[in-house]
């Protein structure tokens, strides 16, 4: 990845480059700009990282970094402490990597409505992702319970059995879901525990997670 990085942003920079990575292989290349003109592009690179040692080293090489979603804020912490860790490699610190993050949001008014909108979608993550589940602290008796359910490809049918396993906190510690209310607050909490921008990835009723957040500041 840091070779990956270098090598974009001398393209970036008008240089002439060549790599030779394990799916790409790049000899004597440079951007053909045709109608533009020909200048260094300061184009921020933001890197999709979820496991620790990536986070260190994208606060190390990167701009910015797009946090993953159906995460809990306590994952966050982690994450945040080895970007800063990461940065102060390179003689940065944490406030000048960018941090957006994709955050579940299912809205109703009705909170039990919201919370089951969302509960497939854990579900099915519970069973793919357990390693990043545990670290958000899912307990591993309900990772066991899942994963006794599902197999892979897992069918809808055995999506929505194992959804019963799943009780609401778990629903509500990785989503901002619930009321317009409880979204909002679960999104604040985001932010809060690091997220620079959130990027809210609707569940369910669309509008009302639209209307939930239209005109909304963070106080």
């Amino acid at each position: 990845m840091r070779e990956i990085v270098s090598t974009v942003r001398a393209l970036l920079n008008n240089e002439t480059v060549t790599f030779n990575g394990e799916f790409v292989q790049l000899d004597g290349v440079e951007l053909d700009y045709v109608y533009q003109e020909r200048r260094p592009k300061n184009v921020p690179i933001y890197i999709g990282a979820t496991g620790m040692q990536m986070m260190e080293l994208t606060g190390e090489i990167g701009d910015g970094v797009v946090l993953n979603y159906l995460v809990s804020p306590e994952y966050n912490k982690q994450a945040i402490e080895a970007l800063g860790n990461g940065a102060a490699k390179s003689g940065r610190n944490l406030n000048d990597i960018d941090r957006p993050q994709l955050v579940v949001c299912s809205v109703h008014e009705d909170r039990q409505t919201a919370l089951d909108m969302a509960r497939l979608m854990v579900t099915q993550y519970l069973g793919q992702q357990p390693h990043i589940m545990k670290a958000s602290g899912v307990p591993q008796s309900l990772l066991d319970k899942v994963g006794e359910v599902l197999t892979w490809p897992a069918t809808h049918e055995q999506v929505v059995k194992a959804s019963k396993l799943v009780p609401d906190e778990i629903v509500e510690m990785l989503t901002a879901s619930g009321t317009p209310d409880d979204a909002r607050k679960k999104v604040k909490h985001y932010i809060d525990n690091g997220c620079t921008s959130p990027i809210l990835y609707p569940l369910g009723d669309v509008k009302a997670m639209i209307d939930a957040f239209e005109g909304w500041e963070v106080s």
